[in-house]
C-alpha cells in the first residue's frame, strides 16, 4: 500500500516510561549522563560565549562542534519533560543563553565560520556541516517548544532557517549540506509552526541530491573552498567524483543500496520517508524499500550495527561485515531506530519495529556505559581486550546522541490514531490518549526483557469501540493472550495481533510472548561468522566475555544443542545470563608452532553469556558475539 502515516507517536506529555530496564536509564540520563555531558562541552560553549563578545580567531575543535551543544539541549528537553531537574534546568538555561547571544542579525549562526574565517559563509558545504548544525539548532528548538513551552531556541532556528532559504533553493543557489540533518529537522519545523516552505525547502533538499554538476565538485577544486577546511586540500581534476560518500551519487528515486557514511545515509531516508507521506510518489517509496531491503537483508549486523568501515564510516560491499574491526557507529545506530520508526509510521508494517528493536537494545544502547557517563563511538562484534567506552570524544557526535534517544523513547514505543493504538515496543509505559472520541488510559505493565510477560491495561473514560494493536515479535516463539469478555481471536495484521472491540473501563489484556534463548547463524556470504554463532534472548544479542570465562573468548566452542536456562543476575545492573555449555582450547601445545592434528588439549565448561549492550563494564577484556560451534 501506498506510504500514508498509519499512525503517529504520542506527545512525551502524554506518554511517561515506567518500565524497570528503561526508567533506569532515564534516571541516570538526568542525574548523570547530562551533567557529565555539560562539563564537557565547556570548549563548545566557550566558542559561542566567544563569538558573542565580538572576538575572532581561536576556534577550539571540529568545524561542527556546534551540533554538539544543541543536541545536548534538545536531549534536555526531552529527559526534564518527565523528570524534572533544577540542577540540569539551570545548566539547560545557560547553554540556551550562550547559544542565543551569538546568532548574527540576519539569523546566521556558526561559530567555526564566525571566529575563525568571518566572510567564509556557505562557501565549502561538502565539509564544514554549516546546514548539518543549523538542522541540530533547528530540532532542539522544536523539542524545547513542544515539550517544555521554551521558544528562545525555536526563535534563533527559525530566524537561520529563513536565512538559509534566502539564499538557498528554486531559482536562488543550488546547495546543499555534505552531511544530511538539515531535511528532517526542516520538516519537523513545518510541522510545529505550520509553515509549508519548511517542509517544500527541506523536498527540494532532497530532490536535488545527486544532480551534475554537482556543487560540490566545483567546491572540491576550489582552493580558497579547500581551505576553509581543516582537513586539508583535496583535488579531484583528474579523478572520478562519485558522490558516494555523502549520498550524492544519484537522485533519491535512483538508490538502489545503502552507500557511503552511515549517519549521513540514514538522516537522508528519514527526510525521504517523512516526505513520501500520503504523496502516492511511488518511486520514491519503491526507492525507500530498495534502500531498506539492502541494509537490512545484506549490510546489517546481528546488533543492528551498521557502517562496517572505519575508512568512510560507513558501508562498503553486500555481506561485508568483520566483526573484530566492525566500526558500527552508536549514531549510526541510532539513525536506523528513526528510520526504521518512520518507516514504521508510514506503512504500519511491524517488520520495521522489528529492526528498531534489534537496533536499539543492542547497537545503539552499547554506546552507553551502565554508569551513564563512559561512551562507546565504534561497537565492534569482537574485541581482544583493548576496546573499551571513555568518558568524551574529540568528535563528540555520540554522547548526545545516544542521550536525546534515550530520553525521546517514548514516542517509540507506541502510536495512536483516531480509532487505534499501537503498542511497537514493550517498555513500560502510561498513556493519556483519545480513541473512538473518548479520553482513555493505557499502561502497560512487564519486567522486559527480561520477562515476556505483559499486561496492558485499558481504562477508557466510558465505553469505547477502537483497536488495539500488539506486535508479535520474530522471536516470540509461543504467544499466548486473555482478554476477558473477548467473544473471538484476535486478527493479525502487518507483524500486529488486532484487538478490535468495545473496550470498557478497567479492560486488561494480558500477553506472553513465549520466548527461549535462541542460536542464530549468518548468511554463509558473511564469511567472518562460518562455522560459527551468535545467541539472542528475546530482543538482546549476547556474546562472551572474558571476564566471565577467564581466557579469551575466541578459545570457546559452544554446543549448541544443550539447553540453556536463564538465570538472573544482581550483576551488570540486574541482568539474565545465560550459561552455555562448551569446551574451551586448553593453551597447551607441543613445543613448535604446528603440530599433527589433534595435539591440542580442550576442556568442558560451562560460559556464562551476558547481553551485548552491557559488556565492557568490568573493564577492558575480550569479547565474541560469534563464537565457534561443535
Amino acid at each position: 500500500m501506498p506510504f500514508a502515516r498509519r499512525m503517529r507517536p504520542l506527545p512525551l506529555s502524554k506518554i511517561r516510561i515506567t518500565d524497570p530496564f528503561w526508567s533506569e536509564w532515564q534516571r541516570k540520563l538526568v542525574e548523570t549522563t547530562l551533567p557529565h555531558e555539560f562539563a564537557n562541552l565547556e570548549t563548545r560553549l566557550e566558542n559561542f560565549r566567544r563569538v558573542a563578545r565580538g572576538e575572532t580567531g581561536g576556534h577550539v575543535g571540529l568545524p561542527f562542534d556546534d551540533s554538539d551543544v544543541t543536541k545536548w539541549a534538545e536531549a534536555c528537553a526531552y529527559a526534564l519533560t518527565a523528570h524534572p531537574n533544577a540542577a540540569l534546568r539551570k545548566m539547560l538555561d545557560e547553554a540556551i543563553e550562550i547559544v542565543v547571544a551569538a546568532q548574527k542579525p540576519d539569523g546566521y549562526l556558526d561559530t567555526y565560520i564566525q571566529l575563525d574565517h568571518p566572510g567564509g559563509e556557505w562557501r565549502n558545504l561538502n565539509a564544514l556541516h554549516e546546514m548539518y548544525c543549523a538542522g541540530h539548532l533547528i530540532e532542539a528548538g522544536v523539542a524545547l517548544s513542544e515539550n517544555l513551552g521554551d521558544r528562545r531556541l525555536l526563535d534563533v532556528g527559525i530566524r537561520f532557517a529563513d536565512h538559509i532559504l534566502s539564499i538557498f533553493g528554486p531559482d536562488k543557489r543550488l546547495g546543499y549540506c555534505g552531511h544530511e540533518e538539515i531535511e528532517l529537522a526542516l520538516i519537523k519545523l513545518a510541522a510545529h509552526t505550520g509553515e509549508k516552505k519548511y517542509r517544500e525547502f527541506a523536498r527540494w533538499l532532497v530532490e536535488v541530491r545527486g544532480s551534475r554538476p554537482s556543487p560540490f565538485e566545483a567546491e572540491l577544486r576550489d582552493p580558497s573552498s579547500i581551505a576553509l577546511s581543516p582537513w586539508g586540500a583535496k583535488d579531484i581534476a583528474n579523478e572520478t567524483y562519485d558522490g558516494e560518500y555523502c549520498q550524492d551519487h544519484a537522485p533519491i528515486r535512483e538508490h538502489d543500496a545503502v552507500v557511503g557514511h552511515a549517519v549521513r545515509a540514514m538522516y537522508l531516508y528519514i527526510a525521504a520517508a517523512d516526505l513520501a507521506d500520503g504523496q502516492n510518489d511511488l518511486p520514491l517509496e519503491t526507492a525507500l524499500q530498495r534502500a531498506w531491503d539492502s541494509l537490512v537483508k545484506r549490510r546489517m549486523y546481528v546488533t543492528g550495527g551498521i557502517g562496517p568501515s572505519r575508512h568512510n564510516e560507513g558501508f562498503t560491499a553486500d555481506f561485508d561485515l568483520p566483526n573484530l574491526s566492525a566500526y558500527a557507529e552508536t549514531c549510526a545506530a541510532i539513525g536506523l531506530v528513526l528510520w526504521g520508526q518512520k518507516m514504521l509510521e508510514m506503512t504500519g508494517n511491524g517488520e520495521f519495529a522489528e529492526t528498531v528493536e534489534r537496533a536499539l537494545y543492542n547497537g545503539a544502547l552499547a554506546g552507553l556505559s551502565l554508569s551513564g557517563d563512559r561512551f562507546f563511538y565504534d561497537n565492534p562484534l569482537e574485541s581482544r581486550g583493548t576496546h573499551e567506552r571513555t568518558p568524551w570524544f574529540t568528535c563528540a557526535c555520540c554522547p548526545p546522541n545516544i542521550a536525546r534517544m534515550i530520553g525521546n523513547l517514548g514516542a517509540m514505543v507506541a502510536g495512536a490514531r483516531e480509532d487505534a493504538f499501537y503498542v511497537h515496543q514493550f517498555a513500560g509505559f502510561k498513556a493519556d490518549v483519545t480513541l473512538g472520541g473518548v479520553a482513555t488510559k493505557i499502561e502497560l505493565e512487564g519486567e522486559f526483557p527480561w520477562s515476556t510477560t505483559l499486561k496492558i491495561k485499558v481504562d477508557p473514560a466510558k465505553p469505547a469501540e477502537f483497536a488495539v494493536y500488539v506486535r508479535i515479535p520474530d522471536w516470540a516463539e509461543e504467544v499466548s493472550t486473555e482478554l476477558p469478555g473477548a467473544e473471538e481471536e484476535a486478527d493479525f495484521e502487518d507483524g500486529y495481533a488486532v484487538f478490535r472491540r468495545v473496550w470498557k473501563p478497567g479492560d486488561v489484556l494480558s500477553i506472553d510472548l513465549g520466548t527461549e534463548p535462541r542460536w542464530v547463524e549468518a548468511d554463509p556470504r558473511v564469511r567472518e561468522n562460518l562455522g560459527r554463532v551468535a545467541l539472542t534472548y528475546g530482543p538482546l544479542v549476547y556474546c562472551l566475555e572474558e571476564k566471565d570465562l577467564g581466557c579469551a573468548p575466541q578459545l570457546f566452542t559452544a554446543d549448541t544443542q544443550a539447553p540453556i536456562e536463564p538465570v538472573r543476575e544482581n550483576r551488570l545492573g540486574g541482568i539474565a545470563m545465560l550459561p552455555v555449555e562448551g569446551q574451551i582450547d586448553v593453551e597447551l601445545f607441543p613445543d613448535s608452532l604446528y603440530a599433527p592434528l589433534g595435539s591440542s588439549e580442550f576442556r568442558q565448561v560451562t560460559a556464562q553469556f551476558v547481553p551485548y549492550y552491557a559488556w565492557n563494564n568490568r573493564g577492558p577484556n575480550a569479547m565474541q558475539v560469534w563464537v565457534r560451534r561443535s
